[in-house]
């Protein structure tokens, strides 16, 4: 059995051992987007090969981290799959381990995501990964005959160097914002489309929201920034406002308990629900820099490939 990194061309033995392992296909479109066109940098993939059939693979999207405003180089765990003739012979952790040394050497700081209930416990035994917090859904119901402050976001057909200005945390950790990256993935996503909308302020923005069709009657705010905590309630009153007008009777986020929006989040109507995300990491080299504390992170579901 090898493994190697991925090289051009692997892509359609990966699509082949998606759609086997998954039972449903995934585009080439969205395999590009994802791993081949991120302007972070390029796939981090590891493939098991016996011979010229690809047994198992393991993968991580860049994601870089802002930590207290600086850049940090990071990566989103991804699809993890194994042939079914291929399992119970190690190779998701074989491939794991060969992935993250290439990830280390490449100036990767951690590795971070949001495992499934199947994978979760395996992350955490044989990955060695820390468990960094549950992620519920908040949710907040809208009546028909509720009545809500007329919605003053101004919608944005696209991400531009505005949304730069309200990147940056003051202390903490988030996923990096800044617009060329906001672009890519949402923007350029080839399977989602989304609702943008800004609160403009001086020169720049104030803050802005980003929301997600789910369903027919739901939206999931899958982004909300500010820059200052004060922009908050606007953000949230307008996009419960844009979500009703839009047909919606539910509007679903994340919030982690000390982020600085979640109690403007619950004053709003916000409560805490099903399902549970589980969120977690593992550093690759260096210091922690936090990342093992739930209270220091800023978490939007944008920073899942689900949403």
């Amino acid at each position: 059995m090898e493994i190697r990194a991925w090289q051009p061309g692997d892509e359609a033995a990966i699509l082949d051992l998606f759609a086997t392992t998954f039972g449903t296909p995934m585009t080439e479109a969205y395999w590009r987007w994802r791993y081949l066109d991120h302007p972070a940098g390029g796939p981090l993939i590891a493939l098991a090969w016996d011979e010229n059939r690809l047994a198992a693979h393991y993968a991580a999207s860049r994601a870089p981290l802002l930590v207290d405003g600086t850049p940090l180089q990071a990566a989103l765990s991804m699809t993890t799959m194994t042939h079914p003739d291929y399992r119970g012979q190690g190779l998701f952790e074989r491939t794991a381990s060969v992935l993250y040394e290439q990830m280390a050497q490449d100036g990767i700081h951690a590795v971070w995501g949001f495992p499934n209930r199947n994978s979760n416990v395996p992350f955490r035994r044989k990955l060695d990964w820390s468990a960094i917090s549950d992620v519920p859904v908040l949710v907040r119901d809208i009546r028909p005959d509720e009545s809500l402050s007329p919605d003053s976001l101004v919608p944005a057909d696209h991400v531009d160097e505005r949304f730069s200005s309200v990147a940056s945390p003051v202390e903490g950790l988030q996923g990096d914002r800044r617009a060329d990256l906001l672009s890519w993935r949402i923007d350029q996503n080839p399977n989602n489309r989304y609702l943008i909308l800004t609160l403009p302020g001086g020169d720049g923005l104030d803050g802005y929201a980003v929301l997600k069709p789910y369903g027919d009657a739901e939206f999931d705010l899958v982004l909300m920034a500010a820059g200052d905590a004060r922009a908050y309630p606007d953000l949230i009153a307008g996009s419960l406002a844009a979500a009703k007008a839009r047909g919606a009777r539910r509007v679903n986020c994340w919030s982690l308990p000390q982020d600085p929006a979640r109690i403007a989040l619950e004053r709003a109507g916000f409560q805490a629900s099903a399902p549970v995300t589980y969120f977690g990491g593992r550093v690759l080299s260096g210091q922690d820099a936090g990342l093992s504390d739930a209270r220091r992170w800023r978490i939007a579901m944008i920073d899942s490939d689900i949403y």
